[in-house]
């Protein structure tokens, strides 16, 4: 055989082998520990997430919403975000020799436990989240049984993941999770309503829904604008705080706002004493802010752009 058709022979033989192994390292690979993804997310029953400091988030599905550690609702666009992410996350390749090393350290020291449930005992899916890469395009995951991290994305996503599982620093957070819906009322089962304002108590009033009366301060009848009171009525549908704070950050001395009474329940506002009123998030863009209780519970940081729709005086309803 002339030495032309040999080299050309000895090249397919070696382009074909190169091929089945390619082949045969993917499908030990990549097409059997791509798995991340679950195609079906309205099979999901239950997320549990676990970080490295103790703290665990489980967040269950009932027959109306999510529950996030069986006490309070999640927020729709945090369990919108994770589910989308959990179906739409994919490798993007394996993580090199030359970083395996490092990857697989920081894996064990900081990494988020991810299990996901389908109405089973067992999980379907359990991976490590690690942090992003460099480029922040991508974050390092392990799959557990796989023998080897990879760097998971979402294609046409430009950003890293662990943020879209509740991750902040390596780290989880109840209250991230947690609705922060705080009245969500609608206008037939608001009985009555009493805005108290404290340092100007002639602003306040009371409003009976049953037999539409407005009352003042001093407890006397007055005549009101019903168009004007139907739309504060409307205000309690979506009434969300901004978040949830330590109760520390309130000071013994910041001064009591207001006192909101909806039906049987009080919401109470303070000046956030010795700190920022005002949060910057633009040269040209500021929101105050101040901090509430509900029923006397937990703190919570609300914004006066939300609440000023409830947080009326009385003239506003004549």
């Amino acid at each position: 055989m002339p030495k032309k058709q040999l080299l050309y022979l000895a090249l397919i033989i070696l382009m074909a082998a190169l091929i089945w192994f390619l082949s045969s390292d993917s499908k030990s690979t990549i097409s059997l520990e791509n798995n991340f993804a679950i195609s079906d997310t309205a099979s999901v029953s239950k997320i549990f997430i676990a970080d490295r400091n103790g703290t665990t988030i489980t967040l269950n599905r009932n027959e109306k919403n999510w529950v996030v550690n069986n006490k309070y609702g999640v927020r729709k666009d945090a369990i919108n975000s994770i589910l989308t992410t959990i179906n739409q996350i994919r490798i993007q390749k394996q993580v090199s020799k030359n970083a395996f090393d490092n990857v697989i350290k920081n894996l064990a020291t900081t990494g988020v436990k991810i299990e996901i449930y389908t109405n089973q005992d067992d999980p379907d899916k359990t991976y490590t989240i690690g942090s992003s890469t460099s480029n922040h395009l991508g974050s390092y995951m392990f799959l557990a049984g796989s023998e080897t991290p990879f760097i998971v994305h979402i294609p046409s996503f430009n950003g890293f993941l662990s943020p879209r599982y509740g991750i902040q620093g390596n780290k989880i957070s109840e209250k991230d999770w947690r609705t922060t819906n705080i009245f969500s009322l609608k206008t037939e089962k608001i009985s009555r309503v009493i805005v108290n304002h404290i340092q100007e108590p002639e602003k306040s009033f009371t409003l009976i829904t049953a037999s539409m009366i407005l009352l003042n301060n001093l407890g006397n009848e007055v005549s009101f604008n019903q168009e004007n009171a139907l739309q504060f009525l409307n205000a309690f549908k979506q009434l969300n705080c901004e978040s949830f704070k330590d109760k520390k950050e309130r000071k013994e001395s910041a001064t009591l706002l207001h006192e909101l009474i909806v039906n049987n329940d009080t919401l109470r506002t303070y000046s956030i004493s010795n700190v920022k009123l005002v949060k910057d998030k633009e040269d040209n863009f500021t929101v105050k802010r101040m901090h509430a209780t509900l029923n006397n519970g937990e703190l919570m940081l609300i914004q006066d752009y939300v609440f000023n729709k409830v947080l009326i005086t009385i003239d506003q309803l004549q």
